[in-house]
C-alpha cells in the first residue's frame, strides 16, 4: 500500500513539473513574440521616418 501511495505521489509530482514547465515556456514564448513585433513596429516607424525626411 505504502508503495503504491509513493508511486502515485511522485507521478504527481513529475506531471506537475511537467505542466509548470509547459507553462513557463508558453510565457517566455508569448514574450519572445511580443518583443520581435514591438521591435518591427519600431524598425518600421524609424525606416518611415528616415523615407521623410529624404
Amino acid at each position: 500500500m505504502f508503495v503504491i501511495v509513493a508511486v502515485v505521489v511522485v507521478g504527481v509530482i513529475f506531471l506537475g513539473g511537467a505542466l509548470l514547465g509547459v507553462t513557463v515556456a508558453q510565457n517566455q514564448a508569448a514574450d519572445r513574440a511580443r518583443r520581435t513585433a514591438r521591435e518591427r513596429h519600431l524598425n518600421a516607424v524609424r525606416t518611415e521616418a528616415l523615407i521623410s525626411q529624404a
